[in-house]
C-alpha cells in the first residue's frame, strides 16, 4: 500500500511541476516596444469629437499631426469652425500644454485631456502580462490586445478619475475611440474623418 502511495505522490508532483513550468513559458514579459494606436506610419489624423462633462455637451475636431523633425506630435482640439481651444505637444519627454482658450483654463480639464491624448500617441514598452491578452505598463495602464497584437482597450484603474478607452474599427488606425472616466462624469467619443 505504501508503494502505491509513493507512486501516486510522485505522479502528482510531476504533474504539478509540468503545469507550473508550462505556465511560466506562456507568461514571458513582453519587452518589445508596442506601437501606439496613432503611429501607424501616417502624418496626420482628423477626428470628430463629442465630449460630455457633467451633463454639458461639446463637439469639435481633433487634429493629430506628426512632427518628423522632433519625433513628436502636435495635438489640437478645435471648434467645428476651426478656432483652437487647446493645443498640446507630445514627445518622448511627455506631453505639454502649448495653448488653451478661456474654455480650458481649468487645470483639471487640461490634465484629463493631456492624459487622454497621450494614450493615443505615446510608445508603450516593458509590458508585463496579466491575463487574456492584457498587459500592464510601468505607468500602470492596462492594454488589451486582439489576436493580431492591436490595442483594443486601454484602462487605468483609480478610485477617482480612472480612465477606459475602447478602440474600435481598425483600418490602419482606429476609426472609433470611446473614452470614459470614472468619478468625474467625463466621456469623449472620437470618429475618424481623415487620415493621411
Amino acid at each position: 500500500m505504501r508503494h502505491y502511495q509513493r507512486i501516486l505522490f510522485l505522479a502528482i508532483s510531476l504533474l504539478i511541476v509540468s503545469c507550473s513550468s508550462t505556465r511560466q513559458t506562456t507568461t514571458v514579459n513582453r519587452n518589445t516596444e508596442l506601437e501606439a494606436p496613432l503611429l501607424a506610419g501616417g502624418k496626420s489624423a482628423l477626428y470628430k469629437v463629442n465630449i460630455e462633462v457633467f451633463g454639458n455637451f461639446f463637439s469639435g475636431l481633433l487634429l493629430i499631426k506628426k512632427d518628423k523633425e522632433q519625433n513628436g506630435h502636435n495635438i489640437v482640439l478645435m471648434s467645428e469652425v476651426g478656432l483652437t481651444l487647446c493645443e498640446y505637444y507630445s514627445s518622448s519627454n511627455g506631453i505639454e500644454l502649448k495653448k488653451a482658450s478661456s474654455l480650458f483654463q481649468s487645470e483639471m480639464a487640461q490634465k484629463v485631456l493631456a492624459e487622454d491624448f497621450s494614450l493615443l500617441v505615446n510608445h508603450i514598452d516593458c509590458l508585463k502580462p496579466k491575463k487574456n491578452n492584457v498587459y500592464k505598463s510601468e505607468a500602470g495602464y492596462f492594454y488589451q490586445l486582439n489576436e493580431a497584437g492591436t490595442i483594443i482597450r486601454i484602462k487605468k484603474r483609480r478610485l477617482i478619475n480612472g480612465v477606459r478607452a475602447e478602440l474600435k474599427d481598425y483600418k490602419t488606425i482606429p476609426t472609433v475611440i470611446n473614452y470614459k472616466h470614472t468619478g468625474i462624469r467625463f466621456s469623449m467619443n472620437l470618429k475618424l474623418l481623415k487620415y493621411s
